[in-house]
C-alpha cells in the first residue's frame, strides 16, 4: 500500500508545513493583552514591520500638552502589556524611564515577537510641573 519511503515523505512534508505556518505566525506577532487604551490605539495604527513611525499625534490625547507632571507619569505607569506566552521562545519586555533635567524619556515595549520587539518611545519635556513638548515614535528592536 504506502512504502515506507513515501510515508518518510509525508511526514517530512506535514512537519516542513507545520514548521512554516509557525514560523509565519510568531514573525507577525500575536496582539498582546493591555488594559493600557493608548497602547490598543497604537498597535491598532501601526502594522508589525513599521518601524520609526510617528505615534505623537495617538499619544497626545492621553497625554495633552499642559497636564501635570505627576498625572503624565501616572499615565506612563499605565503602558504595560501581558506578553504571549510561547513554548519556544521567551518574550522580551523592555520597560526604561530615564529623566535628563527637564525631559523624561519613557520606552515601552507595545509588542513582541520570536525575532524583535516593538517599543513606544516617548520624550516628554515639562517646565512649572506641566508638559511643555511632546515626541513620540514606533521603534523596532531586532533580537
Amino acid at each position: 500500500m504506502f512504502t515506507k519511503g513515501r510515508l518518510i515523505g509525508v511526514g517530512l512534508g506535514l512537519f516542513a508545513l507545520i514548521c512554516l505556518v509557525v514560523t509565519f505566525d510568531y514573525s507577525r506577532g500575536r496582539t498582546p493583552a493591555t488594559a493600557s487604551p493608548l497602547v490598543a490605539e497604537v498597535l491598532a495604527a501601526t502594522v508589525a514591520r513599521e518601524c520609526g513611525r510617528d505615534a505623537t499625534e495617538i499619544v497626545a490625547r492621553y497625554l495633552p500638552i499642559g497636564i501635570e507632571q505627576a498625572e503624565a507619569e501616572r499615565i506612563l505607569g499605565t503602558i504595560e502589556i501581558a506578553p504571549p506566552r510561547p513554548w519556544f521562545w521567551t518574550p522580551m519586555v523592555e520597560n526604561a524611564t530615564t529623566w535628563t533635567g527637564e525631559t523624561l524619556e519613557a520606552l515601552r515595549t507595545i509588542k513582541t515577537t520570536a525575532f524583535g520587539a516593538n517599543l513606544l518611545r516617548i520624550h516628554l519635556t515639562f517646565a512649572d510641573g506641566r508638559l511643555r513638548r511632546l515626541a513620540a515614535e514606533v521603534v523596532c528592536r531586532f533580537d
